[in-house]
């Protein structure tokens, strides 16, 4: 596959603490490069590391997709790229990258890399639609959106109504690592109530933090360290007698993009541990209405990672254990975990109980694979890319467009990123942090 790798072309779109993203303007594509330690003596053979990345598009496509539908996944394409064209790329990024993250870089090496889909743009078999304005995209990383019901009495007593995401606000602020907390709860977020959600909105917008991003036609115009005028970048956009803010505007846009059922595609649906798990925290918004009179709707983009995230229903003093089972006996491999394959979906996945036909080590690492497929989810990013649709009468699929509550239609795109499924040795790390964690709540 011919691809344009030039300055021209190139631009730098944003990094976590694995990947560094590269977005192509005339592919619409971005690019996903594998970052290292500078000065690392690590050598990535390159006949493993490509066996690694086509393992990674087997777990896209025999887990992620069958969990979340075909609707919101799109798998990884692994393309080439030569020294002379990361060299260039390292070049061209270093000006844009925080300093937080210049520890890691990636090495100027003939590679392969994940290709996905700009989920700033809109997808191709939108663009036929007549639309006008920018495209405005957002990337939300919501978190757990859950507290579990029956939590581990042994917890200090405020933690079993305190959701992951506040605790580790206090863990920061205790660190260092942030200057102020958050008010944004997740919580909110996955509540499925419209005052909720709002708040969990403005509070993000207020906050954005490593959880939110907007960008418009494609370039970064508001994040945690570029925060402008919302009103002013948003008025070619709405492009309508200002009747609210348009920063409500876009709050109520997005809310109703996240609560649309999809039925394209089916998955896996683990009613029963929804049902284990509460939409309250502490720290959340309180509503006036019952708790119990909102829920999210069946095949919407968040009930769907709430869907994943809720296999995570065993504290981690009770995984752990079962954990340890897994490392002391077995030998480690990175196609399994425990005798489980990460390429696809274990029977029984869901079940809280050890069932008739496990044994105690099958049901140890299926735990265990279900903490890892979990927490992968809670780090995932929903990407939301709107344009405005002229008025000119065509019915599009509810899928593809939604209105304001003026009567206007955006057309809209969903996607689900990072999934990345998580290394088995993300227990012990966790379990290690879980005390100075509850300490922030104490």
């Amino acid at each position: 596959m011919s691809l344009d790798i030039s300055p021209e072309n190139c631009s730098y779109r944003g990094e976590g603490n694995v990947g560094l993203v590269i977005s192509l303007k005339k592919e619409e594509k971005v690019l996903k490069l594998i970052k290292q330690e500078n000065g690392s003596v690590v050598v990535n053979h390159e006949e493993s590391f490509f066996k690694e990345l086509e393992n990674q598009v087997k777990i896209v496509e025999n887990v992620m997709k069958p969990l979340l539908g075909n609707a919101f996944v799109n798998t990884p394409v692994i393309v080439h790229l030569q020294k002379d064209e990361i060299k260039m790329i390292n070049g061209m990024v270093d000006k844009f990258r925080p300093g937080s993250r210049q520890h890691k870089s990636v090495k100027e090496e003939d590679c392969h890399v994940f290709m996905l889909p700009d989920y700033c743009s809109l997808p191709p078999h939108m663009k036929m639609f007549p639309s006008f304005g920018p495209v405005i995209s957002i990337e939300i990383k919501p978190k757990q959106g859950f507290v579990l019901s029956d939590n581990d009495s042994s917890l200090s007593p405020n933690s079993y109504s305190t959701c992951r995401f506040c605790l580790m606000q206090g863990y920061k602020m205790r660190r260092g690592v942030i200057s102020s907390r958050s008010a944004y709860c997740p919580t909110d977020l996955f509540s499925g109530c419209s005052l909720r959600m709002l708040h969990a909105l403005k509070m993000l917008l207020k906050s954005p933090q490593n959880n939110f991003r907007m960008f418009k036609d494609q370039k970064l115009v508001y994040s945690e360290e570029k925060k402008e005028d919302l009103n002013k970048l948003l008025s070619d956009f709405f492009d309508s007698e200002k009747k609210s803010s348009y920063s409500d505007m876009l709050c109520n846009l997005v809310i109703k993009a996240l609560l649309e059922p999809f039925e394209e595609g089916s998955y896996k649906f683990l009613v029963h541990l929804l049902n284990k798990i509460s939409q309250r925290c502490a720290n959340s918004n309180p509503c006036e209405e019952n708790e119990f009179c909102h829920k999210l709707p069946r095949g919407c983009v968040l009930e769907r990672i709430l869907n994943v995230q809720s296999l995570d229903t065993m504290e981690l003093t009770k995984l752990y254990p079962l954990y340890r089972k897994i490392i002391v006996n077995s030998e480690q491999s990175s196609d399994y975990v425990g005798c489980i394959s990460r390429y696809s979906i274990p029977s029984h996945v869901g079940e809280n109980l050890k069932q008739s036909n496990e044994s105690d080590y099958h049901f140890a690492s299926r735990k265990v694979w279900e903490f890892l497929v979990a927490l992968t989810m809670k780090d995932c990013s929903i990407m939301l890319a709107f344009k405005k649709v002229l008025n000119c009468g065509l019915k599009l699929r509810n899928q593809n467009v939604i209105s304001d509550d003026y009567g206007n239609s955006y057309l809209m795109s969903i996607a689900i990123a990072d999934l990345d499924i998580k290394h088995i040795s993300k227990v012990e790390k966790l379990y290690k942090e879980r005390p100075f964690l509850l300490e922030s709540c104490a």
